[in-house]
């Protein structure tokens, strides 16, 4: 029994190690995410081709857009995101943030290109320090 115990307590202490790392992550993620919205200006652009790469046996795609900055500089970008599918439809107008200084490090302004990962390591996170604490919780009070 002591041993189930010892075991309990090894998972909850890696449980809240991966929470605070990925809770970390996910701090750090959003932060470099509002600080590239912070200095980005706003316009659209069109989808006009896709870069595509075999990952393994998969083909992934990424869009390649083009867009017209502010000062009338014509950019095309990739996409932050390969996909197993086309996500749009070439021709497609999709938005855009890029930094004023650097337009050539535009990305598409869509949830998923930009907040995806900051919020699944959040919530990873968050999921895995309530986890370990209660696993903590029930080994302390299990205990003989």
């Amino acid at each position: 029994m002591q041993f189930a115990f010892r075991i309990l307590g090894f998972a909850a202490r890696a449980l809240l190690l991966l929470g605070a790392l990925c809770f970390l992550l996910g701090g750090f993620l959003l932060w470099r995410g509002l600080a590239f919205q912070g200095a980005a200006v706003e316009t659209t652009g069109t989808v006009v081709s896709y870069h595509e790469t075999r990952d393994g046996q998969q083909l992934r795609y990424r869009p390649r857009v083009r867009f017209t900055t502010a000062t009338g500089e014509i950019v095309t970008i990739e996409g932050q995101l390969a996909a197993t599918t086309q996500r749009f439809a070439i021709g497609a107008t999709v938005p855009v943030v890029y930094p004023r200084a650097a337009p050539a490090a535009g990305r598409i302004a869509l949830f998923t290109d930009n907040w995806l990962g900051a919020s699944v390591a959040g919530v990873v996170g968050v999921v895995s320090l309530l986890a370990g604490l209660l696993i903590r919780r029930a080994t302390r009070r299990g205990t003989p």
